[in-house]
């Protein structure tokens, strides 16, 4: 028993199975807190999980309840920001935002926090205030091709039209360059190497061997990289312009969350 086995039952879509696991675990916790079994386990996490198992199955009080006792265990901003879905998906709209607030005022630096706030915000009338957080949002993460539309689906909704289009056409573009990424690692991967690409390859190396004696000629190329891993929350970044849209966004995010 352990988290990727409730990972993997969630991801295949057996929330019964994910369930039982999750409470199998938490048992033991309760009669033997000190297990062995237990050392790489958190008991706030299990609950977090058991909680989205439950919300899945429908069975609303019981995720509710397993969201409050994960909380306790732990202030995880994720699990503020499901207790935020559960409350809006039960038509609850201030308790989802005090959730969702709480959930930035952890992850501040977080573009999705907002853009997630944003959509309630949004769904309670709250227009101005939404497209606060989507700005603020496309500040944090400029690339969020959704959250550029989201704004201008609000700029419009308000009449700056002028804006809206700015905006409708900046995400326009954001989709056009990331449909040609994922196009790009979609085609299958060629596991040959040429003796062509070899040899260019190998020139490539000497020549870089000898740029890298001379600091100034090699500055530029030396700058470091960033590559972080696809967590709950970059997968989360991009929002939602109508609720099938905010499912969706959640469900990627999930996958890959319970997928750790």
């Amino acid at each position: 028993m352990n988290i990727q086995t409730i990972n993997t039952a969630i991801q295949a879509g057996n929330f019964d199975k994910a369930v039982k696991v999750s409470t199998n675990i938490l048992n033991l916790f309760t009669q033997n807190p000190n297990a062995k079994e237990l050392e790489s386990i958190s008991e706030g996490e299990v609950l977090f999980r058991r909680g989205y198992a439950y919300f899945k199955l429908q069975e609303f009080q019981k995720a509710l309840a397993d969201y409050n006792l994960s909380i306790q265990k732990a202030e995880n901003p994720n699990a503020y920001s499901e207790r935020g879905v559960l409350y809006f998906t039960v038509g609850k709209l201030s308790e989802a935002l005090v959730n969702m607030n709480i959930a930035l005022e952890l992850e501040p630096e977080n573009p999705y926090r907002y853009s997630s706030r944003a959509y309630i915000r949004a769904a309670a009338g709250m227009n101005v205030l939404a497209m606060q957080d989507y700005r603020k949002a496309i500040e944090l993460d400029p690339t969020d091709a959704i959250a550029h539309n989201n704004l201008g689906l609000l700029e419009e909704k308000v009449g700056y039209q002028e804006k809206a289009n700015k905006s409708f056409e900046k995400a326009d573009r954001l989709r056009e360059e990331q449909s040609k990424e994922d196009k790009m690692l979609s085609k299958k991967t060629d596991t040959e190497i040429s003796p062509k690409e070899e040899k260019e390859a190998q020139s490539k190396a000497k020549k870089e061997e000898t740029s890298a004696s001379n600091p100034i000629s090699n500055q530029e190329q030396n700058q470091p990289s960033e590559d972080s891993p696809k967590t709950y929350q970059s997968a989360f970044k991009q929002m939602f312009s109508s609720k099938k849209a905010f499912g969706d966004a959640l469900k990627k995010a999930r996958e890959v969350y319970f997928k750790k």
